[in-house]
This record gives structure tokens, sequence and C-alpha cells, in this order.
């Protein structure tokens, strides 16, 4: 019996043994995956914040364009602030554009005939490219 007793403890060992080796073998398996998961979030985490900053990036030029165009508009409006107290003050900008394109003149002459009749004689010449601008429209109707 002291054999049986002997055997069956190095059976009994070798069995205890082998389980340790495997439970070791199974603990740095799972350090291995561990290890590629926690590089694998990494990475996912990296493509991830490279797809935020894109998206920023297309969000940041829509903002770029409306704060132009924002900036544009309020020059807009200013300007016509401006023309509105002009125009307020009694200096009309429609005249002052009318006058440099139409380059209009008018000379008066007054005779007075011996009844009392006053005759008056207005010459008015007009700038000619205004009239082939008006030939050029009617040609397009």
């Amino acid at each position: 019996m002291a054999g049986d007793k002997k055997m069956s403890e190095t059976i009994q060992l070798e069995q205890l043994l082998n389980e340790k080796t495997g439970i070791e073998q199974e603990s740095q398996e799972l350090d291995e995956e561990q290890r590629q998961l926690k590089q694998r979030a990494k990475m996912l985490t990296e493509k991830i914040i490279q797809e935020i900053k894109k998206r920023n990036n297309v969000k940041q030029e829509s903002v770029n364009k409306l704060q132009s165009k924002v900036n544009e508009l309020e020059k807009q409006l200013n300007t016509l602030s401006i023309s509105s107290v002009i125009d307020t003050n009694g200096l009309p900008e429609d005249n002052e554009q009318e006058e440099e394109t139409t380059e209009t003149y008018e000379e008066e002459t007054q005779t007075v005939d011996d009844d009392g009749v006053s005759i008056t004689e207005v010459a008015e010449e007009i700038d000619e490219d205004v009239d082939s601008k008006d030939k050029k429209k009617r040609k397009f109707f």
C-alpha cells in the first residue's frame, strides 16, 4: 500500500502541475488577447478622431462661408443706412446717378415779345451712349 500511496501522490502532483501549466498558458493567452484588444481599441479611437476632425473641418468651412456672407450683408446694410441718412439730409442719390450716366444739360434762352409774352427755348443734349444702349435693348425685343 505504501507504493500505491506514492504512485497516487506522484500522479496527483503531475496532474496538479499539468493543471498549473494549463492555467498559466490560459493566463498568457488572455493577456495576449487583452493586449490585442487594447491595441485595436486604440486604433479605432484614432480613426474616430480623424473622422470627427474631417466633419469639423467641413463645418468650419461652412461657418467661414456664412461668416463672410454675414460680413458682406452687414456692409451692404451699412451702405444702405448711410444712403438713407444722405437722402434724409436732402442729397438725393438717384439724381446724382442719373446725371452721371446721361450727361444731359439744358440751355435756356428767354426772349420777351412786345406784347409781354415770353418765349423760352430749351436745347437738350443727350449722351449718344444712352441712345445706343436703348437701340441695343430694342434689338432683343
